[in-house]
This record gives C-alpha cells, sequence and structure tokens, in this order.
C-alpha cells in the first residue's frame, strides 16, 4: 500500500507538469493587508476568473498561448489590467497592489511572488507591521552561509548569541519567547526557557520574525523578544534543491582527537543502547553483612521468622543480638545447646565461625548476583583516540501544488542531516573557591582536552489544503534528533607533585517530534476573519551514561590512587526526561469599517498550553574493597575490567574471606524522580485603528492565568506537606519542597505609529510602545534537586521559592525606507525589572534566585546601504546599559531548613546583559556572472554568565569575540551552483573569566576554548 501511494502521488506530481498554463499570484492594499474576494477575470469572456482566497491568492487557467488581458477589481479599488501570455505547462506568478478608487493610477504595479524567504517580503511585513519587529530571511542566511538558525539571528539587530541561545537588546534568554510557526515547543535544557536554535537547519527554514513590542494576541511572558521560527512554505510549481556540504577545520578534521567508546548509531544522533542499562536488574552489594544477614544466607531465615525475629528488630551489638546469635551457632552445630550460656563455649563457637568459612561463604551466597551488575555496566571510563572525521551535511527538499478532489493542495518535504566536530587540544580551566571561613579562596587551574560531535537530523513534511477560496487547513510536521557527545580529559595539580584526573564522558541524544495544524477561515458576509492553530510536541531527552572519574597521580612515585582517603570519584549517570507540550489558539478578526487603504479592525481570541515534564535519573557510585588491585601504568581498561567485580576468594592472617574488589552503589534517592504541571489559560481583546492615513494605534490586554507545580515523585504520592521533616531526606540537605505558582497577570500593551512621510516607497514612521509583560520560572528551576552539570562540574539545584517577573517595557522607533532600497533606523528602548532571575554560585552550587530591582535602558541603530549597483552594505550597532539592584545573603542549612543571613546591598549590571553588538555584513552580488561574495562580523560586549554570592570569588562574564566570516558563492548554469564558506577566520576563543578589580586578565579565565577555523564546501542544484 505504501508503495501504491507513492506511485500515485508521482504521477499526480507529473500529470500537474502538463496541460493549460497557469497565472498566480497574491494580491493586497498598499498596507500589505491581503484582499479577499478580488474577482480576476478575462476581459473577453468575464464569466472566467478566479476570486483571491482568505491568504489574497488567486489562480487562473489560460486555455491557449495567445495574449490574454486580464481584469482585476474589487470594490472602492481601482480596477486594474494587465495583458499575459502564457505557453503551455507553464505557471506564470504575479502579484499586484491595488490603490483605492480615490486615487489616480499611473501605472500597474506588478511584482514577482511574494516568496517568505526573500527579503523584500519581510521587509515590506516589517515596514507594515502594527508592532516594532525585526527578521533574518532565507535569502539572507543563503548570502552568510549560515547553517542553522542560531548562526543567522546573531546578525539581526541587538541579538547576540551563546551556546545555541539568544540574546536580544542586552537581555538574556529567560526574557526570549521562541516559537516554531508561533507555537512553543519544549526546551529539553535545564538552563534555559528556550529552544536551542541551533536545532533547525537554515534550508528547512523561510525566515525568523523577532519581535521586540508585545501586542494582546503575543503570549506575554517574554521582555526581550518574541521569535518566531517559520518553517518553509510550499512552492507554487515544482522545486527540487539538494546541497550536500564538506567542512575541513585544521585542528580537528583528520588530526588523532579524544573521543569514547561509541555506538553504532551515533552518526544517525542516537545511542542504540550500547551505552544504556536496564535499571530493574542492578542488584545491590553487600559488602560488610550483619550477622543477621549472614546467618539467613547460611539457611536459617525461617528459623528466625518462625521466632518473629528480622533484621529491624535484631538488635546488632546489643545483648538481645548476642543471644539470637548465639542460637544461630547452635543451628549451625558449632555451639551445643546445653552450652548456651557458657562463656568459653560461646567464644570458641565464634571463633570458629570467624575462622571458618562461615562467614566468606554467607558473603559469596548474599553477593551472588552482584558480578553480573558489574559486567552490565560496560568497562568504558576510560576515553580513546579516534581520526577526526570532515564535517558534513546533506539537505533535500521537494515542494509543489496540484490539485486534489478538485481543490489546491500544497506540499514541501525537506530532510537535512549533519555531523560536526569540535575539538580544543589544550582547553584551560580555572575555579576560585571559598570555604565558609571568611576570607579563605582557594584556587584549581587545569589544561583539558576536549571535545563535542554533533550527529543529527531535521526533516519537514508541510501540507496546505484549500476547501474553498475561503477556507484553508494546514498540517506540518517536524521531528528533530541530535546526539552530542562530550568528552574530557583534564589535568590539574591538586597540591605539589600530585596531579588530579578527571575523565568525563557526556552523551545526550534529543529527539523532538513536533506536530502543527492550522485552519483559516473567512466569512464573507461579515468580512471576519477566524484563525486557529494547534501544537503538540513530544520531547525527549536521555544522557545515557554520563561518566565522571577521578584519581590522582603522584610523578614521584609513579604510583596512582583512586577512591580510599582521597574520595570515590567515580559516577555514573543515567538521565531520563520528557517534556510534552500542547500549544493552541484560537482568534477572530473583524473590521469596523470599509475605508480602502486604512485598517480598522478589532481582534479577540484565546488561548491554552498545558506542558507535562518528567525527570528520572539513576546514580551510582564505585567502591572498592581494601583488596582491591591499584592502577598500574595508567590502565584504565585493566583496572576496571571485569573480573574486578567478579566475587575473589582469599585467606588473610590464615583466615578465608571472599570479597569483591570493585562494585557498584546506587546511590538514588528521592530527587532523582521528579515531575512538573504548566498550564497558562489566556484571553486577549486588542483594536488596530487608523485614526487617519497617517496615525495608527493598536493595542489592548491580554489577560494570563498560570499554574505551575512541581514535586518528587515520592513526595507527592505521600501528600508530605511543606518543611516536612521527611523531606530531607539526606543528612544535611534542606528539605525538597514542592514548587508551585499560581497566579493571574493582566497585561496590557498599547502601539503608536505616525507615519511622517506617507509615501509607499519612501515612507518614514514613528513607532512609540508600552507594554507589561512576565517572565515565569520553569519547572527545573522550582524543582529542589540536585544534578552534577557536565558543563560547569558543579550541582546544580532547584528553588522552590523563586517568583514571577513582573517587566514594564518602553519602546520608541524612528525607522526610514528609500526607493534604493536603502534603509535606517534608531530605536530606543527601557525596561523595567522586578523579582529579576539570575543564575548564582552559592555555598559550592549553582542555582537560581530573584533579584530585587533591574532596569536596562539602549539604542539601537540599523541600516541598510545599497553602495553601488553590485555592492551593498547593512550593519545595525546596540548600546545598553543595565543594573541590577538586590540585598544580598548566605544561606546556611540549619537541619533540614535552609536559613538565609543577610548581608548588604550590591548595584552592579544585569545577568545576561551585553552592553554592546555590533553585526555587519558587506554583500557583492553579479547578476551576469551568476557569483556572490559576503563578508560578515559580529561581536559583542563582556556578558555576566555567573554571579558569585561569595564576596572572595569574582563575578564571571563571557568576553567578546570578533566573529569574521566569509562566503563565495557562484551559479554553474542554470541548476547547480558551488559556494565556500570560511567561519571564524580569526579563530577566536570563547572565554569566560573573573573580573578581578574591575578587570579581565588571561590568567584568571573560568574557562577557554579555542575549536579552529572552519571551511565549508558546498555544491546545490535547484529546480
Amino acid at each position: 500500500m505504501k508503495s501504491l501511494s507513492a506511485f500515485v502521488i508521482l504521477c499526480l506530481l507529473f500529470i500537474n507538469s502538463f496541460g493549460q498554463g497557469t497565472l498566480r499570484g497574491k494580491i493586497t492594499d498598499e498596507t500589505g493587508e491581503t484582499l479577499i474576494g478580488v474577482t480576476v477575470v478575462f476581459k473577453a469572456n468575464r464569466s472566467i476568473g478566479a476570486v483571491t482566497d482568505f491568504d489574497g491568492n488567486y489562480s487562473l487557467k489560460f486555455t491557449d498561448a495567445t495574449p490574454q488581458t486580464i481584469v482585476i477589481s474589487y470594490i472602492s479599488y481601482a480596477d486594474m489590467e494587465e495583458t499575459f501570455s502564457i505557453k503551455n505547462n507553464e505557471v506564470l506568478v504575479k502579484n499586484f497592489t491595488m490603490k483605492p478608487a480615490s486615487k489616480a493610477i499611473g501605472e500597474v504595479e506588478v511584482t514577482a511572488k511574494a516568496v517568505k524567504s526573500k527579503e523584500y517580503y519581510v521587509a515590506a511585513i516589517k515596514r507594515n507591521s502594527a508592532v516594532t519587529l525585526d527578521f533574518i530571511s532565507s535569502e539572507t542566511m543563503k548570502k552568510t552561509g549560515d547553517a542553522n538558525v542560531t548562526a543567522a539571528v546573531a546578525r539581526v539587530s541587538g541579538v547576540s548569541t551563546n551556546s545555541g541561545f539568544i540574546t536580544v537588546r542586552g537581555i538574556g534568554d529567560r526574557y526570549i519567547k521562541t516559537t516554531i510557526n508561533g507555537s512553543i515547543i519544549p526546551t529539553l535544557d535545564p538552563f534555559t526557557n528556550n529552544i536551542k536554535l541551533d536545532i533547525f537547519p537554515a534550508s528547512l527554514i523561510d525566515n525568523v520574525m523577532i519581535t521586540k513590542t508585545a501586542s494582546p494576541e503575543l503570549p506575554g511572558d517574554w521582555a526581550g523578544a518574541f521569535l518566531s521560527v517559520e518553517t518553509k512554505d510550499y512552492p507554487d510549481q515544482l522545486a527540487i534543491n539538494v546541497e550536500t556540504s564538506f567542512g575541513y577545520n585544521a585542528q580537528s578534521t583528520f588530526k588523532d582527537v579524544i573521543s569514547s567508546n561509541r555506538s553504532k548509531t551515533d552518526w544517525l544522533g542516537y545511542d542504540n543502547d550500547y551505552r544504556d542499562f536496564d535499571h530493574s536488574k542492578y542488584i545491590q552489594a553487600i559488602p560488610s553483612p550483619t550477622v543477621y544477614q549472614e546467618l539467613v544466607a547460611l539457611g536459617l531465615g525461617n528459623y528466625y521468622n518462625s521466632m518473629g525475629v528480622s533484621g529491624e528488630n535484631w538488635g546488632e551489638g546489643t545483648t538481645t543480638g548476642e543471644t539470637y546469635f548465639k542460637l544461630g551457632l547452635v543451628q549451625l552445630g558449632l555451639l551445643a545447646p546445653a552450652m548456651i550460656n557458657d562463656a568459653a563455649a560461646y567464644q570458641a563457637a565464634k571463633s570458629a565461625y570467624e575462622s571458618g568459612s562461615y562467614k566468606s561463604e554467607a558473603f559469596r551466597i548474599l553477593n551472588a548476583g552482584v558480578p553480573s551488575t558489574g559486567k552490565a555496566l560496560k568497562d568504558n571510563w576510560n576515553t580513546a583516540t579516534r581520526q577526526g572525521p570532515v564535517n558534513f551535511s546533506q539537505s533535500f527538499s521537494i515542494g509543489n501544488q496540484f490539485k486534489l478532489f478538485g481543490r489546491d493542495l500544497g506540499f514541501i518535504a525537506g530532510y537535512k542531516y549533519g555531523t560536526a566536530l569540535q575539538y580544543d587540544p589544550s582547553s584551560l580551566a580555572f575555579r576560585l573557591r571559598s570555604d565558609k571561613i571568611e576570607g579563605l579562596t582557594t584556587s584549581d587551574s587545569a589544561i583539558q582536552q576536549v571535545s563535542r560531535e554533533t550527529n543529527g537530523w531535521s526533516a519537514l513534511i508541510n501540507l496546505s489544503y484549500k476547501l474553498s477560496p475561503n477556507h484553508s487547513l494546514g498540517f506540518m510536521f517536524m521531528p528533530n534528533n541530535t546526539g552530542v557527545n562530550n568528552v574530557r580529559s583534564m589535568i590539574n595539580v591538586t597540591e605539589p607533585n600530585t596531579n588530579k584526573i578527571t575523565k568525563s564522558q557526556f552523551y545526550e541524544q534529543r529527539r523532538q517530534l513536533i506536530y502543527q495544524f492550522k485552519s483559516d477561515h473567512y466569512l464573507p458576509k461579515s468580512k471576519i476573519k477566524i484563525e486557529s492553530h494547534a501544537s503538540y510536541t513530544r520531547g525527549k531527552s536521555t544522557a545515557p551514561d554520563f561518566r565522571d572519574l577521578q584519581y590522582w597521580y603522584d610523578p614521584l612515585n609513579n604510583s596512582y590512587q583512586i577512591g580510599g582517603t582521597i574520595g570515590n570519584g567515580v559516577k555514573r549517570f543515567y538521565r531520563y526526561l520528557t517534556d510534552n507540550i500542547f500549544d493552541s489558539q484560537l482568534s477572530a478578526e473583524m473590521p469596523i469599517d470599509n475605508k480602502p487603504g486604512i485598517p480598522r479592525k478589532i481582534k479577540i481570541g484565546g488561548a491554552y498550553m498545558n506542558g507535562k515534564k518528567k525527570y528520572d535519573q539513576y546514580e551510582y557510585d564505585v567502591n572498592f574493597s581494601p583488596f582491591a588491585p591499584v592502577i598500574q601504568n595508567d590502565d584504565l581498561n585493566a583496572f576496571f575490567s571485569p573480573e574486578n567485580f567478579e566475587i575473589t576468594n582469599g585467606i588473610q592472617n590464615g583466615i578465608p574471606y571472599s570479597t569483591i574488589y570493585q562494585y557498584y552503589t546506587n546511590t538514588t534517592g528521592p530527587d532523582n524522580h521528579t515531575f512538573g504541571n504548566t498550564e497558562i489559560i489566556s484571553g486577549f481583546g486588542m483594536i488596530d485603528y487608523s485614526i487617519n492615513s497617517f496615525l495608527r494605534t493598536s493595542g489592548g490586554v491580554r489577560i494570563e492565568q498560570a499554574d505551575i507545580y512541581t514535586d518528587l515523585v515520592k513526595f507527592d504520592s505521600l501528600n508530605l506537606p511543606v518543611d516536612d521533616i521527611r523531606r530531607g531526606y539526606k543528612d544535611g540537605e534542606p528539605a525538597a519542597n514542592p514548587g508551585s505558582i499560581s497566579e493571574l497577570s493582566i497585561l496590557p500593551s498599547i502601539n503608536f505609529i505616525y507615519k511622517i512621510k506617507n509615501d509607499e516607497s519612501n515612507p518614514i514612521n514613528l513607532r512609540l510602545n508600552y507594554s507589561k509583560t512576565v517572565a515565569r520560572p520553569s519547572v527545573r528551576e522550582l524543582s529542589e534537586i540536585k544534578v552534577f552539570d557536565y558543563e560547569y562540574r558543579a550541582s546544580v539545584r532547584g528553588n522552590s521559592k523563586l517568583k514571577m517577573v513582573s517587566i514594564d517595557n518602553y519602546d520608541i522607533r524612528l525607522e526610514s525606507y528609500f526607493k534604493s532600497g536603502d534603509n535606517i533606523s534608531v530605536s530606543g528602548y527601557y525596561k523595567d525589572f522586578k523579582n529579576h532571575i539570575e543564575l548564582v554560585v552559592a555555598g559550592g552550587e549553582i542555582t537560581w534566585q530573584n533579584v530585587d530591582k533591574s532596569y536596562v535602558v539602549g539604542v539601537e541603530l540599523e541600516g541598510k546601504k545599497v553602495i553601488t549597483k553590485n555592492f551593498d552594505f547593512r550593519a545595525n550597532l546596540t548600546i545598553c546599559k543595565s543594573q541590577t539592584e538586590y540585598a544580598t545573603s548566605r544561606r546556611e542549612v540549619n537541619g533540614t531548613t535552609a536559613i538565609y543571613i543577610p548581608l548588604d546591598t550590591v548595584k552592579r549590571e544585569m545577568f545576561g546583559q551585553a552592553p554592546y553588538v555590533v553585526n555587519a555584513m558587506f554583500t557583492y552580488t553579479s547578476d551576469s556572472s551568476g557569483f556572490t561574495g559576503t563578508v560578515s562580523y559580529n561581536v559583542q560586549g563582556p556578558r555576566l554568565v555567573l554571579v558569585s554570592e561569595s564576596k572572595e570569588v569574582p563575578n564571571i562574564y563571557e568576553l567578546p569575540r570578533h566573529m569574521i566570516d566569509v562566503k563565495l558563492s557562484k551559479t554553474l548554469g542554470k541548476h547547480f551552483s558551488v559556494s565556500l564558506t570560511v567561519k571564524d577566520i580569526l579563530n577566536t576563543s570563547i572565554r569566560r573569566t573573573y573580573k578581578v578589580d574591575g578587570e579581565f586578565k588571561e590568567n584568571n579565565d573560568y574557562d577557554n576554548y579555542t575549536f579552529g577555523t572552519n571551511y565549508i564546501l558546498s555544491l546545490a542544484y535547484k529546480l
């Protein structure tokens, strides 16, 4: 059946390639508003024609190739005429802009199809939008050679990036709402409320719209920007795109790089259970059995059960316990019943028990299944070396539209696979630490090899079906799967002549299955537009076997030590996160009057979002018996070999014993199993009203009821109240309380647009905006659990006391557009934060906390200049200042409760803020030769990325990187093109460093990575 379905679709595609010629396009007014119900007819026969649909689109069939004149008519607008000659089987795409009947028509304006990936399409949206927004188009992405959305949006005014996340206007990613086609999807990341944009390949994206001022129709939980990644739309005729890219990095490609043992499916972006473990098969070792456990193992269980004796009431070390032991010795035949109270006889029997084979036999019985666990958990503690592969990507997409049951069906299907490696053979890491003794600071520096290999793929299926000119349905499915293999080998000197060696291997696979549905409807009589969309995303993140190993080397004695008095340092973590989100919205829009060219409308709607998150972690330590062998010649493979997890028999001082040199202890606690639920119900009402042709206002109010709850699964099932003593699940740990937020937010917003120059080809606009928005803590941030993080090499704890953030936003923008295609804009903004959330280092742990007051004020300057026919230059500059003010405190644990001791008041810049961002791009284009060259530049100012709670340890900043990229591309004939992209020509380091006495110094880097320059050669085919 699948083969038959594929054959039918192919037949339809080919049938669509033959027959009548077709004229298609879109009709709008001067403001960019789509016109619904416009008639497009043949002048010679007005009974044959078409009517524009909900999107302003029309499609008209030509029966022959002779020139024919069409007439375009719409009430209150001037008629338009144009003559076309369309060959058989040809599809010609033309757009029309209609003008009110009161305006004189000097000429008919006809443009090429408004392709959403083109610069002019999104520029028109920006120019006519009621809110302040910016964008990056697919056309620009191709010029710069950006492979994913993260790299692309870094070129937008006020935008900077950090490890796949973005910052807008100097405001951290917490205040950026990222969506796919306007719908929310899960983040799958513990340190952000945003998705990593580098999971979306540029080849499957039409554009990215970045809204910077709020509107009631948008969700209210953001402040910096509302970002919508718009996936590819179907084309008007058959289109096929194929692109293959190869990347070379002199630092990693074909070089020996640090790696790990890999599964056979790593190259596909997931682990095929090579690393994973069936936790239900874990068997806990009993390295030091109690006397009761030993006697039960020796067959006396029923005997003790008959007397009602158990391990709980045995009374180890008491007279009662000694009596039960004597009875056991009698059962074993070591003590005569009549001699049970004879002290000498008892001591002789006890000596016979302890010096004989009884204890070792009991040990073997009790731990019989333990070696199976040691063997099941693989001997893969050591890192490996492999030859660095060529970075590679392959993309393919096909799209078309045809008739299905007499209605238009458009589709696009795309796929992209990619593999990339980052490697630094001599990275630096430096840590300053302060203990509870005031004024005492210690440091820890290391040299490390690090590698990060990323494999993954994304796909896209987008369908659109028109039930009628006024009703359409759309469906999108976008799966993506990414696997990242992080490996680190670190050496640091802890004290003279002692080296601490750390080897970490962290593999994480993330999968998202995104399903989206939308419907658009137009009711001609009332002229009401009804839009609905729903999105459901199944997200899953798995870290199968995160291994962290520490051991010590003494170079003077050429000896190694692991475990024992120095500490354990041998841990395995298995982490499983599911994060599913349903997001939907329904809205209705109705015009207030029908005055042409002056939009006046009201819009109402509601939204519902529901998210469910579940997190499970299993944690195992490797323990060593006193008889365990030592590491020889740094041979970790031999040290952790399976035979060392077997039961071993021996004799010490003439006494037989049994032991296990190495065994796993399950340290998983209640905090390793949590859940979280999020529900947001919203309603909004707004008006978009043009007072006249020069002044327009848009605004209204949005109301959101948010309910967020998270808790440990065990404690929730027991209905334990807050601060219950049983919530202190570990000695010295504060109570793990549930995190809960239930709050109603009323969020007004207003936008004014004044057309200083009301000229369609050369407008000048002044925009004024005010809005109130919020930012809510995530489930992870509210969960009071502690998780060891690979990147920071520290434990990260949630905070159930976090509050919602409230923000007042003020914006002004002056923008001017020119006939030449030039444009310039200048913007100012001020944002006032209450309860701003920051990431802090407190007591050796990383956590989140609210701060009292914060603000950011800034200016953006953006422009584009067409220098000559072939050269154009565009650039943007953002300069901002921020300040955070808060009262400091010190966290201490009193029993099972955390208390905070007030200290003093601090004023400094905001967390996550960059004081400046600069982007520039210089492009040369020659249509005659098919050559395009682009040089782009990006830099952002130092950003505070980790706040230190201790006075003795400075705050940590990410320093500026001067990024210069070059792309050269050349068409080869009609369908082929080739390009060369050079990324990060200067090979700039990624530096996070301590700010000591107001300065950044080389020897104070928190960490420093240099991953080399990438050279990418691409070959593309386009039909």
